[in-house]
């Protein structure tokens, strides 16, 4: 089945309320475990100490939580809480 005629057979009620929250349980399930994923990916990159990027800053990285990392970039700007999917290697 195609996008559209999952859409089309959602709208015409072809599916059971049981069926719908399935359906939505399957997709939410596959979205959670493709971040995490992503993240266990991001987070062996990284270890304290690496000099990092995000957006337009650079920074250190002070800690390292489970989906964050704790960036000092130093005067100022202070420490931020960056995603680690949003870090690069500096």
């Amino acid at each position: 089945m195609t996008v559209a005629e999952i859409q089309t057979a959602i709208l015409r009620g072809q599916f059971t309320d049981r069926e719908l929250r399935d359906i939505n349980d399957t997709i939410v399930n596959i979205l959670k475990a493709d971040r995490k994923a992503k993240v266990a990916e991001a987070k062996a990159k990284f270890k304290v100490g690496d000099k990092v990027q995000f957006q337009h800053m650079t920074g250190i990285i002070k800690k390292i939580n489970r989906t964050k990392c704790v960036v000092d970039t130093g005067g100022i700007r202070g420490q931020w809480n960056v995603p680690m999917t949003m870090l690069r290697a500096a």
